[in-house]
C-alpha cells in the first residue's frame, strides 16, 4: 500500500492561500474554506504543536500573523498579552486567515544532532553483516552471490551492471545470513535505525563493517499537530485523517533517514536495511492501518507481528533496501519495550530488574522468574513537553535542568542552545526545586505570588516570557503518580518488595537527562530503588541498533516476546487507590 504524502502543491491560481514562513523558508498553503488555519497546515503537512489537537484548550499552537492577522478570539486573550497580540500573535486552531496572508510559525520540528549515541561495543564480536571477495567463473554470477538460492531482483539488477565489464573480483555483502549487495570495490555499508516516539522520533546510523553508531539525530513528532496522545491521534484517524497522520510519520522518516546519509556522505545505496520500533499505535499509523479496533475495548491491534517489506512499497525516496518493523506484545506493549527488553538485557537478567520507559504511556516490564510482565500506564505527555504552557520534546533549546537560588531560577537547556520551552527533564527539575523553595506545597499548591504568573524561567527568543504555571504542577502531579503507581502495583502483582530488585533501567529521551535526586524528591522514584538505577537513554532506538548489528537478534526477539505477558493496571484496583495516594509530592 503507498500513501503519498501530503503537499501544497497543485494549488489553483484563484485559490485562496497564504504564505507560511519558517525556519525553512515560505511556502505557500492552500486555505480551505471554514478550515483553521492549524487545519490547513495539517493538510500542507507542515507540524505546528497542537497537543489538545486543535480543541482550543492547550494555548500550544501559537504562530504569529505578518500580515492579515484576524481579529483576536478569547483563547488568544488568554494566551496572549495585549502586546503580543498587537504584534500579530494567534492560536493556529482559533485563526481562519484571509486570502493573501502572511504568516511565522516556530521551528521546532526540524531535524537536530543528538548526543553520540552509544553501543556496548558487545555486538563487535557477532555482527551480522559480512563481505567477501567473490572470483567470478563461468557458473551464473547471483547464482553464486546467493549460494545458489533465491535470487532477489535487486540483487540480480547489480549483478547485471556488473556483468558490463568482464573479469576481475566482485565483492559480496552479506546480511543476515543472505547476500545483500553487490560491487566492483570494496564499499562501506549501513543500517538506519529509527524510534517513533509519540513526541520524538529518533535515528541512528549504523556502519555495518565494525559495529559502530556513526551519526543520530532527533526532530519533534509532527503527528503531535493532530494530539498530544496516542488517543487523541486515533480519533483523528478514525475520523478520516489516516493519510495524513501516515503521510506525516513516512515523511519524516524519509528525511531523518536521508539527513543521516547526507551529513555523513553516505549513498543510499550503501544503507542495507532500516528497521523501526515505535509502541503499538504509532507502527498503525506509520503503516496506514485501521485504529478503530485499537482504539476501542477489547483493543485489538491490526497486528504485532514482525513486518519486513521493500523501502519503495510504504516510503518515497532514494533508498533501495528492505524496512523491517520490530513486533509488539499488544496492543499497549509495543515494539518500543521489547526493543528495550533487548537493549537493557533485561529479559536475561539474573536478579529480578525492571525497565521503565518514561513517556507520555509510560510502559514497563519485571522480569523474575524466567518471565517478563510488562504493564502500560497513561502517564500522559507532561514527561514530554505535552500540556505543559512552554512544554516541548527533547530537542535542542529545550529547558532540561534548572536550579532555584533565592527565588530565581538558573536553567540549563539541550545543546546550551537559547530556550525554547521546557521538555520533561525540566518539568521534575522545576517542581523539584520549586518544591525545596517553599514556591510550592507538597500538595502542589503556589505559594506567594506565583499563582496568577506561574514561575518566570527564561525569555523565548521572540521575547515571550517561559513561565511554569499552575496548571503544569497539576498535569506533573497525574503524570508522577501514574508512574509511580503502576511501578507499585506491578510488584504487588508480583508479591514482591523494592528490595528484592536488582535494577531499575529508565528509559526515554526524558531518562538520559533525568536528574536522579529530583525524580525522587517528588514521589516519582522509589528511594530504596535510586541506588539501583541505571539511565539508559533511548533505549528502544538502542534496541533497534542492536537487532540490526548483532546476529541471532531475531532470535532474542523472539525469546523476549514469548516470556513476555501483559498486566492490565487500569484494571487494578490497588493500582487505582495507590493513584490517589500517590497524587501529592
Amino acid at each position: 500500500m503507498r500513501i503519498n504524502d501530503p503537499d501544497s502543491g497543485g494549488i489553483g491560481t484563484m485559490s485562496p492561500s497564504a504564505t507560511v514562513i519558517s525556519g525553512d523558508g515560505e511556502k505557500t498553503v492552500a486555505l480551505a474554506a471554514d478550515a483553521s488555519l492549524l487545519e490547513s497546515l495539517q493538510s500542507a503537512g507542515i507540524a505546528l504543536p497542537a497537543v489538545c489537537g486543535g480543541r482550543g484548550v492547550c494555548l500550544k499552537c501559537a504562530v504569529q500573523f505578518v500580515s492579515g492577522a484576524p481579529e483576536p478570539c478569547a483563547a488568544d486573550r488568554l494566551r496572549f498579552s495585549e502586546g503580543q497580540l498587537d504584534e500579530g500573535f494567534r492560536l493556529a486552531c482559533k485563526s481562519c486567515p484571509a486570502d493573501g496572508a502572511e504568516i511565522r510559525i516556530p521551528d521546532e520540528s526540524g531535524l537536530a544532532a543528538v548526543n553520540s549515541f552509544e553501543l556496548d561495543g558487545s555486538a563487535a564480536d557477532s555482527l551480522c553483516a559480512r563481505v567477501a571477495p567473490l572470483a567470478r567463473t563461468s557458473q551464473s554470477f547471483a547464482s553464486q552471490a546467493c549460494g545458489g538460492g533465491p535470487v532477489p531482483l535487486g540483487l540480480l539488477e547489480q549483478c547485471s551492471e556488473l556483468a558490463e565489464s568482464r573479469g576481475g573480483t566482485a565483492y559480496v555483502y552479506e546480511y543476515k545470513g543472505r547476500a545483500a549487495r553487490v560491487s566492483a570495490t570494496p564499499r562501506d555499508c549501513y543500517a538506519i535505525g529509527v524510534d517513533i516516539g509519540t513526541t520524538t522520533i529518533g535515528f541512528v546510523l549504523l556502519a555495518l563493517g565494525d559495529g559502530r553508531a556513526v551519526d543520530s539525530l532527533s526532530a519533534v513528532n509532527g503527528q503531535r499537530s493532530f494530539g498530544a496522545d496516542v488517543i487523541s491521534r486515533i480519533q483523528r484517524a478514525n475520523g478520516g485523517d489516516l493519510p495524513l497522520l501516515a503521510g506525516s510519520a513516512r515523511r519524516q522518516v524519509r528525511e531523518g533517514a536521508a539527513e543521516l546519509c547526507r551529513r555523513n556522505s553516505v549513498e543510499p545505496g550503501d544503507v542495507l536495511r532500516i528497521a523501526i520500533a515505535a509502541n503499538t499505535t504509532m507502527l498503525h499509523l506509520l503503516l496506514g492501518l485501521s485504529c478503530a479496533a485499537i482504539g476501542q475495548y477489547p483493543f485489538t491491534p491490526v497486528g504485532i507481528a514482525p513486518v519486513s517489506f521493500r523501502y519503495s512499497e510504504a516510503f518515497e525516496g532514494p533508498f533501495s533496501c528492505n524496512v523491517d518493523i520490530l513486533p509488539c506484545v499488544s496492543a499497549y506493549i509495543g515494539a518500543d519495550i521489547v526493543a528495550g527488553a533487548l537493549f537493557s538485557g533485561i529479559h536475561r537478567s539474573e536478579r529480578p530488574a525492571i525497565l521503565l520507559d518514561i513517556g507520555t504511556n509510560g510502559e514497563m516490564a519485571l522480569a523474575a522468574d524466567g518471565r517478563l510482565v510488562c504493564a502500560a500506564t497513561a502517564a500522559g505527555p507532561a514527561f514530554e513537553g505535552g500540556n505543559i504552557l512552554w512544554g516541548t520534546g527533547s530537542v535542542p533549546g529545550a529547558i532540561s535542568s534548572a536550579v532555584c537560588e533565592g527565588g530565581r531560577f538558573k536553567v540549563g537547556t539541550i545543546g546550551g542552545q537559547p530556550p525554547i520551552g521546557i521538555c520533561g527533564s525540566g518539568v521534575v527539575d522545576i517542581a523539584y526545586e520549586a518544591l525545596k523553595s517553599g514556591l510550592i506545597s507538597a500538595n502542589g499548591r503556589f505559594c506567594g505570588g506565583h499563582s496568577a504568573t506561574g514561575i518566570a524561567l527564561a525569555k523565548a527568543p521572540d521575547g515571550q516570557d517561559i513561565v511554569f504555571c499552575q496548571k503544569d504542577v497539576r498535569e506533573l502531579q497525574l503524570g508522577k503518580s501514574a508512574i509511580r503507581s503502576g511501578l507499585d502495583s506491578l510488584l504487588n502483582h508480583a508479591g514482591m518488595g523494592y528490595g528484592e530488585i536488582g535494577a531499575l533501567f529508565i528509559a526515554g529521551g526524558f531518562g538520559s537527562r533525568l536528574r536522579l535526586a529530583s525524580g525522587v524528591g517528588i514521589g516519582m522514584i522509589p528511594e530504596a530503588l535510586a541506588p539501583k538505577v541505571a539511565l539508559i537513554g533511548n533505549s528502544s532506538l538502542g534496541g533497534v541498533a542492536k537487532y540490526l548489528l548483532e546476529s541471532g537478534s531475531e532470535g532474542e526477539l523472539d525469546r523476549i516476546i514469548g516470556m513476555s505477558s501483559e498486566f492490565d493496571l487500569p484494571g487494578d484496583g490497588y493500582f487505582n487507590k495507590a493513584f490517589i495516594e500517590n497524587i501529592d509530592f
